[in-house]
């Protein structure tokens, strides 16, 4: 199955999953409201797709780890709600819409943000879920890292750091995206190796994969706002041009390439699915 196809069929049982566990979420309308309008503000749903993705790989019924997956999505949209705030981004939309402070206000969008966090953990140590206490404390672990101080909001607090001052390098903007991209989605491929009870040799490979695949995923990121006329002076194109820029993009799709091997060699697993999320940069790297 291609990626594409795989969407069609996850994305609006991810979707479901949300709606119907976020009605649960909170005795408090006006805190539920706002937690629910940005959760289900819309995305790709990247994140739970390749926890699904390794699940499907190992042949593992998909249905049964959805709300671990989605767990994920809680943690990617509270740092987006606290991105767009005043004191950081001060962003007034997202994805067309008001951004959740504009909607709530903003004592509301934090206190939705604070909640979505422990929802998270919550999720992930559910007594129904199918795996061994052992398991989820690896989830929430890996999860706590990925997300906290030497994670994505490590990678906030750079970010932010470059934004005042110019000649931001190359190296520290990677290690930006590293941090605020790559870990949650290196931890969403990891955290399918975990619930199939992977060796740490296969789950490092999926890291690595995820880590790679994030960072691909910041580049063509800024290389589409390049195209469309928003010049960031921290974006890959500013820094080091188009060309240079799509050559970096190609080397760690490389990477991820050679990582996904290591897996398949490690696993005798077939990695069909797994690689055709690296189509998504098809339009840029043909």
């Amino acid at each position: 199955m291609h990626w594409e196809e795989f969407s069609k069929v996850m994305v609006p049982k991810i979707e479901q999953t949300l709606a119907d566990e976020l009605a649960n979420s909170s005795f408090v309308p006006q805190l539920r409201d706002a937690m629910t309008y940005a959760v289900m503000a819309g995305g790709k749903r990247l994140r739970p797709m390749l926890t699904l993705a390794v699940l499907t790989t190992y042949q593992l019924p998909t249905n049964h780890f959805l709300k671990a997956a989605s767990a994920l999505e809680l943690i990617h949209t509270y740092s987006l709600i606290h991105d767009d705030l005043p004191a950081m981004d001060d962003d007034d939309l997202r994805r067309g819409k008001p951004t959740t402070h504009r909607a709530f206000g903003e004592d509301m969008a934090i206190l939705a943000g604070d909640a979505l966090q422990p929802l998270a953990f919550e999720w992930l140590t559910n007594g129904n879920l199918a795996i061994s206490s052992e398991q989820k404390v690896q989830l929430v672990t890996a999860l706590a890292k990925a997300a906290g101080a030497s994670g994505m909001v490590a990678g906030q607090v750079l970010d932010i750091a470059g934004m005042h001052r110019e000649g931001v390098t190359l190296n520290e903007t990677q290690t930006i995206h590293y941090h605020k991209t790559g870990a949650l989605i290196a931890y969403a491929l990891q955290a399918g190796a975990i619930i199939a009870n992977a060796t740490q040799a296969v789950q490092n490979s999926l890291y690595d994969f995820g880590m790679a695949y994030g960072l691909a995923f910041q580049i063509k990121d800024d290389l589409d706002d390049y195209n469309a006329g928003k010049i960031e002076p921290q974006g890959y194109p500013t820094i080091l041009g188009v060309a240079a820029t799509k050559e970096m993009l190609q080397k760690q799709i490389d990477i991820a390439k050679e990582s996904l091997n290591t897996f398949n060699k490690l696993t005798q697993l077939d990695i069909q699915l797994l690689a055709s999320f690296l189509d998504y940069f098809k339009d840029i790297t043909e």
